[in-house]
Parts: structure tokens; C-alpha cells; sequence
């Protein structure tokens, strides 16, 4: 029976290769696929294993399975097929379907940060069973599924014994795979930065919510505009990453509809499959939930605000329950920013929780998954070390690059000027710390026509004028009432047309890497025809002087930023 004339690895006259070793790679959902693309790189550079993946359909998270299958080059066993045939190896990294039946002894791998939730109630048969440890699921007739079991702790093994000892024998420790990618990622920081287009002095807050009615994002769905709506863009990026069974569950297109403001905003929208280990290097801050990613992240050092709601979902003595009690609460109560200086302050606490708990055998992970590998198929192992890669560079969902915004510039002592800008498509005044909105600044592209309606300036690139700059400023005083100034702005500096006739040139000198010069007409606008000798002016971590003469010199000096390894 191992011949299947559907799939031509299988079938001598078609095969270029004969590789006698069989693995079959057992996916459930786009969860559990993305994790099996973490450990099948154990089985590289050996020309004697074929892989093939099936899929059980056995998962209620159906949508995007299909294309996933497709895009990694493997070929595609139907279930009913596999069930059929024999393998010298099956790997899953869920549960579900009659995994029981298949001929090959079966390696189970966890699909997120160890052994954490429990049973859904309408699926547990007695007590409150943990998923993946329980006799549910690891047991058929009596007898364990798995040939073998990994763990990635320690601690686990206990859990085991207690919930389910006859699958105690088959476990071994293998560390988190998922987690030493997170770690090889850490060289690349400043990569995934760029990738994500936050600029070197800005803060990057991720937000990451598992799936559920408990979860973050099930809880609140309007916080990534609450964050975008508090934090000054000159001085934070707020990217979102969402479970995969979030975007399968409810469908993309549902999901980009309950974003909508919020992209209008500039959030940065992380695909399911991939970008949110790469995010979790590139951020300074994550806002999360009972979820594998925010544990993931206080183990990498990141200082985490965390939703308690989902507590009653997690079993008491795992990781992400001491996780739980450990980090600062999430509350619409509290202003943002003083939510994240609590986080930071507790950074130290957060991050020897969750790195004594997620792994026992850090950065060996994948050799130890091979080693089993390949003693449950009865073969040497290669002689070529496995490799552990650090994650790509995040390929995040488009967005306005240069969102609306409400711009709030206010005197400080010593003859300072402060720039706040909020995007003003997720603006809430009503929101704790936010503060009274200056004047609104948009781009000539902007399509929300209450903002348009709304606007103090109407700004465009240099380099996407459709035509002369003062033909283009004076349609723009012909089709929109509100603007004072039209300001036609580049790498270099910025020209203000004004409604009065005015013409304001602005020149940008000294070092300017990472400093947007869209702030330029913005201090322009505010100081008027007259500005001050010597002006300070303070956007974030930006230090800028404004020296007045016949054309206005304004010095930018990018200073400090986060650092982080």
C-alpha cells in the first residue's frame, strides 16, 4: 500500500529521487501549519526523507488552509488518502481528526508557548482538562496517540503525570523552536524596524490578541485606535498582530472592516502567517492577552500590559497564568503612555518569569526534534548540524503612510516649543491624558471629506505634485475653504503657499537622517511670519533650533531613541 499513483514522489517511474523515508507533515488549521513550518526544516539536507502535508479538515478554522498548502512548494496528500497509506513518520502540531488511524508512529509537537488553556466546556468529557495534555485527546482506547510527546519545559511533565500518565513514558523535553527563532531574530532588529517603517527614535507597541470572546481583541476591538488616537506619532508606531483563527474565523475581509479607522490612522496590520516573531524583536512595548505572543515577548525582554480577562481560560500552575499575575493590567482607566512607563518599570520582573518558564533547553530546540525524528523512523540522523533561523522580515499589510493629523505645538519653559501629533482619523478627546486638538494637517491625498472639510493645511510631497506648486496651491484654495496654508514640502524643506498670498521658503540643514520633514510647515505654521531667534522645538526625541534670516534654517538633530537588544 505505499504506492499512490495521485502523488508521483510515491510512484517509482515518476520519482527523480528514491527516498525510502515517508514523513507526513499533519496540518489542522493555518495555526498549526504555521508552527510545522518551524520544525519540517529538521528534515533539510536529506535526500532520503520525502515529506508530503494532508490536511484533516477537522478544525472549524477551515478558511486559508488551502492557499497556505499551496504556498509552501509541498505536495498535498488528501486525508482520506493518507489515512490509506504507510508512513515511516507523521508530525502534528495540533490535535483533532482520527489521527489514531494513520499507519506511522506520530511525533506531537504544541502549535503555541507550551501547555497553557483549558478544554472549551463543550468539548471536555470530565474535570477541567488542559489542551494537549489531557486524556481527550492524547489517548485512543485507552492507549496514548502520540509515539512521542514534546515538552518544552520541564514542569510540564508534571502536568503530564497528573493529567494524563499513560502518555508519560512517550514525552520528552525539546525546548520551543518557535521561541529560538524569536531569539536568532534578535541581530535583525534594526531590519525588522525598517521593514515595518518605524523610524530610529520611535517606540514600536505591538498589540497581540489570541482568539475568543475572552480575548484582548474580543474585549476591546477599538484598541488599536485608542492607542493610535493617545500616543504621538512622532514619537510611537502601534503595530497589531491578531490570532490566525481571528482573520479565518470571521474572514479577512470582515477583519479589514473593523480595522478600517484604525489603518486610516497608520496601523501597521501584521498578516496571520507570519511577522508577529519579527515584531515582537522590532517593538519596545507589547499590549497583549492570555495569549502564546505576549509570553513570548516578556520571555524576550519586552515590557508587556497585559488584559486579565482571559485568566479563568488558563490553567493556574502554567506560564502564562504566573504571567498573568505578574505583569501591569491592562484598563481603559489609565492613559496609555502611563500604562507602558508601569510596563517598563516592571520589565525586569516580567522577563524572568516568562524566560525561566518558557523553555528548558533554549536555542537546541530543533536539534532535539530532529534527534527524535529520527529514532522514531529507525534512521541515522544526517551528519550536517541543523540550523536554526532567525524569522524574515515582516511583510506588513499597506497602510496611509502619512495619516491626518491633529497637531498640538504648546510653550515650555526655556523658550521651547512641543510638537504632539495625533492621527486624527482615531482621535478621541474624550480618551484619559489626551489632550484638546491644535489645528489639522492632511495630505492632498486624504478621501475622508469631514477631514478634508476640517483642515488648517493641505500638504504634498514634492515629488507627487500634479502640476506647478502655486497652480496646485490655488486649486487647493479653490476646492477646499478651510485651509490657511498649502505646502508643497521635500527631503530638503518646505514652501508654504498661503491663502493671503504669502510665500513662506523653509530650508532643512545639519543632520537629518530619521526626522520626518513634514514637521517643518507644521512649526512653520504655528510660529507665523515673525518666529523666535534661537526657538527650541521638541517632538519626541527630535531636538530641532529654528534660526530665522531671509530664509528660515531650521537645524534638525535626531537624539536619543529606544534601544533595545
Amino acid at each position: 500500500m505505499r504506492e499512490d499513483p495521485e502523488i508521483s514522489a510515491f510512484v517509482p517511474k515518476w520519482q527523480t529521487l528514491q527516498a525510502p523515508l515517508r514523513v507526513l507533515a499533519i496540518i489542522h488549521n493555518v495555526t498549526s501549519a504555521t508552527r510545522m513550518m518551524d520544525v519540517l526544516p529538521a528534515l533539510e539536507d536529506d535526500p532520503r526523507v520525502q515529506t508530503v502535508l494532508t490536511w484533516t479538515r477537522s478544525s472549524p478554522f477551515r478558511h486559508g488552509v488551502e492557499k497556505f498548502l499551496d504556498d509552501t512548494g509541498y505536495l498535498v496528500m488528501e486525508w482520506e488518502k493518507a489515512l490509506e497509506q504507510e508512513f515511516d513518520l507523521a508530525i502534528g502540531t495540533s490535535l483533532g481528526g482520527d489521527i489514531h488511524k494513520i499507519s506511522a508512529p506520530f511525533l506531537r509537537l504544541p502549535h503555541g508557548m507550551g501547555y497553557n488553556k483549558y478544554l472549551k466546556p463543550e468539548i471536555r468529557k470530565s474535570g477541567n482538562p488542559v489542551f494537549g495534555l489531557s486524556r481527550e485527546w492524547l489517548l485512543h482506547d485507552g492507549e496514548p496517540v502520540p509515539a512521542a510527546l514534546a515538552l518544552s519545559h520541564d514542569e510540564q511533565a508534571e502536568r503530564l503525570a497528573a493529567d494524563c500518565p499513560e502518555a508519560l513514558p512517550r514525552a520528552f523535553v525539546a525546548g520551543d523552536p518557535c521561541h529560538d527563532r524569536i531569539l536568532a531574530g534578535f541581530p535583525h532588529r534594526a531590519r525588522y524596524r525598517r521593514a515595518l517603517g518605524v523610524r530610529p527614535h520611535q517606540q514600536l507597541v505591538l498589540i497581540s490578541s489570541t482568539w475568543g470572546t475572552r480575548s484582548l481583541f474580543g474585549r476591546h476591538p477599538s484598541l488599536p485606535a485608542r492607542l493610535l488616537g493617545s500616543l504621538p506619532q512622532d514619537e510611537y508606531r502601534v503595530a497589531l498582530a491578531l490570532h490566525p483563527n481571528i482573520w479565518h474565523g470571521h474572514g479577512p475581509g470582515q477583519v479589514d472592516a473593523w480595522l478600517a479607522r484604525a489603518r486610516r490612522a497608520g496601523l501597521i496590520v501584521l498578516p496571520p502567517n507570519e511577522g508577529w516573531r519579527a515584531a515582537i524583536v522590532a517593538s519596545d512595548a507589547v499590549v497583549g492577552d492570555h495569549g502564546s505572543v505576549s509570553y513570548y515577548s516578556a520571555a524576550a525582554g519586552r515590557p508587556v500590559v497585559l488584559d486579565t480577562a482571559g485568566h479563568g481560560a488558563v490553567a493556574p500552575d502554567s506560564p502564562i497564568a504566573r504571567l498573568l499575575e505578574t505583569a501591569v493590567p491592562y484598563t481603559q482607566e489609565v492613559p496609555v503612555e502611563e500604562l507602558l512607563r508601569r510596563a517598563h518599570e516592571l520589565v525586569d520582573t516580567t522577563k524572568s518569569v516568562a524566560e525561566h518558564w518558557v523553555s528548558s533547553r533554549p536555542r537546541g530546540s530543533l536539534a532535539l526534534v530532529r534527534s527524535r525524528m529520527y529514532d522514531l523512523m529507525g534512521a541515522e540522523e544526517p551528519e550536517i548540524p541543523v540550523a536554526t533561523r532567525a524569522v524574515p522580515a515582516p511583510v506588513p499589510e499597506p497602510g496611509p503612510a502619512h495619516p491626518a493629523q491633529w497637531v498640538r505645538i504648546t510653550g515650555l519653559p526655556d523658550d521651547v516649543l512641543r510638537v504632539r501629533r495625533i492621527p486624527a482619523a482615531a482621535y478621541d478627546h474624550r480618551a484619559p491624558g489626551n489632550e484638546a486638538p491644535g489645528h489639522l494637517a492632511v495630505r492632498d491625498e486624504e478621501t475622508d471629506e469631514r477631514l478634508n472639510g476640517l483642515a488648517d493645511l493641505v500638504l504634498c510631497h514634492e515629488d507627487d505634485l500634479p502640476e506647478d506648486g502655486a497652480a496646485w496651491a490655488r486649486s487647493v484654495f479653490t476646492h477646499r475653504l478651510t485651509p490657511a496654508a498649502a505646502v508643497v514640502h521635500g527631503p530638503d524643506g518646505c514652501v508654504l503657499h498661503g491663502r493671503d498670498g504669502t510665500l513662506t521658503r523653509v530650508r532643512l540643514t545639519g543632520a537629518t537622517e530619521g526626522f520626518d520633514p513634514s514637521l517643518l510647515p507644521l512649526i512653520v505654521h504655528h510660529a507665523g511670519s515673525d518666529p523666535r531667534l534661537g526657538t527650541q522645538v521638541r517632538s519626541g526625541s527630535l531636538r530641532l533650533t529654528v534660526e530665522a534670516g531671509g530664509i528660515w534654517e531650521i537645524e534638525a538633530v535626531v537624539t536619543g531613541g529606544p534601544e533595545r537588544a
